[in-house]
């Protein structure tokens, strides 16, 4: 465990303790997944040993603060590459993740491009993906389903309704997140894994 102000990197079996250690007062009923687009993998790698992980996310806020105007970090959790997660907004606090989406809601926010043709996920960070999902499911008391795990591109970046992918849209978290960013893709890929990390 590595802290820096409010900005703390765990790996994944910290990130178990660390959940059972905390309380919440926000209800959680949606884990949101959405991948940074920039930076990609290659961006991060190029930087390994210059910036570390906690930086990322303090370089992030700085952007979300300066460009986007927003109070702070958007997400409540970052993954990365290497298999690593830092807490970056409090659970207690809304994300800003997704309109329509945040009231209830925990943000966390994939460092990766997975878009078709882009970045392949490491087998470490696939390993964290599936265990926060996984994690977060238990720690809420969420039966993991498309209606408790979320995608945003599954949303109008407009309206702020659920629309499966139609209407104004981004990608995110990429057309080849586990196999595709549709509700059936989901449904295919990536819930089973997380269920099976439940057992």
């Amino acid at each position: 465990m590595t802290k820096d102000g409010k900005f703390v990197e765990l790996t994944l079996t910290e990130f178990d303790q660390w959940l059972k250690d905390n309380e919440y007062s926000r209800k959680i009923l949606l884990i949101q997944n959405h991948h940074t687009y920039a930076p990609d993998y290659a961006t991060y790698n190029k930087n390994l040993n210059k910036v570390s992980n906690i930086q990322w996310c303090k370089n992030i806020e700085t952007y979300h603060i300066k460009t986007n105007g927003w109070s702070e970090i958007a997400q409540n959790i970052t993954t990365f590459p290497d298999g690593k997660i830092v807490l970056c907004r409090d659970f207690n606090k809304i994300p800003a993740g997704i309109k329509g989406a945040n009231s209830n809601g925990i943000c966390v926010e994939h460092i990766g491009n997975f878009d078709l043709n882009c970045d392949t996920m490491s087998d470490e960070h696939r390993k964290t993906i599936i265990g926060v999902n996984a994690l977060l499911c238990r720690e809420f008391r969420l039966t993991p389903s498309d209606k408790t795990i979320i995608y945003h591109h599954w949303f109008d970046l407009i309206s702020g309704k659920r629309l499966n992918g139609k209407g104004i849209t981004k990608s995110c978290p990429g057309t080849n997140f586990f196999g595709g960013n549709t509700v059936e893709s989901f449904n295919s890929n990536l819930l089973p894994l997380v269920i099976n990390s439940m057992i």
